[in-house]
């Protein structure tokens, strides 16, 4: 067994929010080191050459709400980091060609609502400023730590939050008020019913609401899941940006800032057990027997792994037990990728529809569909999916007029009927058969091609079951209520925080999570002394 040098902080994994917790805490002058347990850094976002001269982001492929105020604070201008489109419009996909395009503010963009129906024309904009005005609710709770609740809670800063909170809904106008207090506990597809007529805009909207969670769009709660996006983009007053050379340029950058300032970062290091002396956290130890000693440790592991895998059920209350083991994390999205020998043909698709982020859910009903054939382990007949060509803003990433297609299909059942090993082909075939029905030249067009289920997406990436947030993004599982009740951000030791999606304020690109324990870990080390 050895022993390496002792560090102030040490950082488990080094995804984007482990990455960016190092920056700034390198940056503010404490010592880092990130051990990280595969054998390359980037976590999920990462780029991969999936074909000879392809490449793609091969899980996240957007920087969705990717924070502006991280970006400026972590320099990342000074790195060369650049986007090949800093802003990604979203489009609704027709099969007869009439695609919508959202967030529908412009006035042209209007009138393609208005070619499916005249009353959402002008219900949109309205319902549009809604979700805004629920957001700047929500947001300020968004870039703030939230206190725990509960017997070992800070009772005071509870009641503060609380308090911040039911101050801002009280300025809310009565209808907004009353809007408000309904569309938590709601379904998505019964707020559209109550707002629109067209399928295909209902359909758009019911995707982004449960997309990449476990729930469909008559689930309650699907509503609150709509909102909380939102939230999560006005608080990081960021949009959909396509950075240039993929998301593994993203995190190249953050490993550049990193390794500038002196944060330390190594490789194939899995970390087994947390070290622990007097109920404080004291470092982290490899499954080879090798020590590293610490006075924080930041892990951008789930929960669960975390508290008891890592640090152990004799340092976590039987009651607080139960409750990590009833987070739900239900893995339920795959991703394909395609090389294509030139821009496949979408009927009256524009370029900024190709350049963008394109939905097909051609109503609320398949979006239903698709989750109830997801509950039953059985691969959906009609998917629905979340289409981009990073290739269209970015020459990096193929050949001189070849392009690359990034899919992300939702609903998609971590242990399917029949096993994975028979279906994958009926899978890919089922998601190539229902893009032809967009892009009728698709098969044509098609190079080589690549498939991840939930399966392997959880073997690449160390992703429990495949779900991309350590948890579902739900009420129940959001604010001081992740990852459980009582474990907002400290953990069940002194010195021990979540930094990863499993933190609040939950998975996505926001860069939020790290951030937040960045600022939690140097409040704890200045109130004990960086220097002991």
């Amino acid at each position: 067994m050895s022993t390496v040098q002792t560090s102030d902080v040490l950082i488990i994994g080094a995804g984007h929010n482990g990455l960016i917790a190092a920056v700034y805490l390198v940056i503010a002058g404490y010592s880092v080191r990130i051990l990280e347990g595969q054998d390359r850094p980037g976590g999920a976002a990462v780029t991969e050459e999936f074909a000879p001269d392809y490449y793609v982001s091969t899980c996240a492929h957007l920087l969705d709400g990717w924070s502006r105020q991280i970006e400026k604070d972590l320099k990342l201008h000074k790195l060369d980091f650049e986007m090949a489109a800093r802003t990604t419009t979203t489009t609704a996909l027709d099969r007869d060609g009439r695609h919508l395009v959202l967030p529908a503010q412009k006035r042209e963009d209007i009138q393609l609502i208005a070619e499916h129906s005249s009353a959402d024309a002008g219900a949109y904009p309205d319902f549009r400023n809604k979700m805004d005005r629920f957001a700047a609710t929500l947001a300020p709770l968004l870039n703030q730590p939230v206190p725990a609740f509960g017997p070992n809670g800070d009772t005071a800063a509870s009641q503060k939050l609380a308090s911040s909170l039911a101050w801002r809904v009280q300025k809310m106008s009565n209808a907004d008020r009353h809007d408000w207090l309904r569309f938590q506990g709601n379904s998505i597809a019964n707020e559209l019913d109550r707002t629109f007529e067209s399928d295909l805009l209902k359909g758009a909207i019911a995707f982004d609401a449960t997309f990449s969670h476990a729930m469909g769009a008559s689930t309650p709660g699907s509503a609150f899941a709509l909102a909380y996006k939102g939230a999560l983009r006005y608080s990081s007053k960021g949009a959909m940006a396509n950075p240039a050379g993929g998301m593994g340029a993203f995190t190249d950058a953050l490993i550049e800032a990193s390794s500038q300032h002196g944060a330390e970062l190594q490789t194939n290091c899995r970390v087994s057990k947390l070290l622990v002396e007097d109920e404080r956290i004291s470092g982290a130890e490899l499954s080879d027997g090798t020590r590293y000693e610490a006075k924080v440790v930041l892990s951008s592991a789930s929960a669960r792994t975390t508290y008891l895998d890592m640090l152990g059920p004799q340092h976590v209350q039987p009651a607080m037990q139960r409750r990590l083991m009833r987070i739900r994390k239900t893995g339920t999205v795959a991703k394909m990728h395609l090389a294509l020998e030139g821009l496949p043909h979408i009927e009256n698709c524009a370029e900024r529809e190709y350049g963008g982020r394109m939905i097909i859910a051609p109503s609320v009903g398949h979006v239903d569909q698709a989750f109830a054939a997801c509950k039953r382990g059985q691969i959906p007949d009609e998917p629905v999916m979340e289409v981009f060509l990073p290739s269209f803003h970015d020459y990096r990433l193929a050949p001189p007029g070849h392009h690359v297609m990034s899919i992300i299909v939702p609903f998609v059942p971590y242990d399917v009927e029949g096993g994975w090993k028979a279906q994958e082909e009926v899978f890919t075939k089922r998601i190539v058969d229902t893009l032809s029905t967009y892009a009728t030249d698709i098969k044509l067009k098609i190079i080589a091609g690549d498939t991840l289920t939930p399966p392997k997406i959880e073997k690449q990436f160390g992703l429990g079951v495949g779900g991309w947030h350590q948890g579902d993004m739900t009420f129940d599982q959001a604010f001081a209520f992740r990852p459980a009740p009582g474990l907002a951000h400290q953990g069940p030791v002194d010195g021990l925080f979540l930094c990863g999606a499993a933190a609040h304020p939950g998975g996505g690109m926001t860069g939020l999570p790290g951030k937040l324990a960045a600022e939690q870990a140097m409040s704890f080390l200045k109130e004990g002394g960086k220097d002991d």
